[in-house]
């Protein structure tokens, strides 16, 4: 007989560090990081960028696509520590409107919801 498969309830937020520059380079390898996440259960991420110096498109596009994975999940995703050029790109991208980011001395947990 099979044992039933063991359900994980994840009650903190993933905390994931970026690399020090996002671009098409290293933005599928962070994509699959978060997905293997999300299917383990987590529903809380929290993107660490206080390490990041650039970003590229493909970079925000990697944000984009990690957003739509946890919501798609039912779960949510906040940014922090975005500084220089890749808060930049992350506000002329408009990702602002749809992943909320705060710099890291400010940033609140509660900006991510746990279940």
């Amino acid at each position: 007989m099979q044992q039933p498969f063991e359900t994980w309830h994840v009650t903190e937020p993933e905390i994931m560090d970026t690399d020090k520059y996002l671009s098409s380079a290293n933005a599928p390898d962070l994509e699959e990081d978060a997905r293997l996440c999300i299917e383990s259960g987590a529903r809380a991420m929290i993107l660490n960028c206080s390490a990041m110096s650039y970003a590229t498109g493909a970079g925000m596009r990697a944000f984009l696509n990690i957003a739509r994975m946890m919501q798609n999940a039912g779960g949510t995703l906040a940014v922090k520590g975005l500084k220089g050029q890749p808060r930049e790109i992350f506000h002329a991208c408009g990702m602002d409107a749809m992943i909320p980011s705060k710099d890291a001395a400010e940033f609140a947990p509660s900006l991510v919801q746990v279940a």
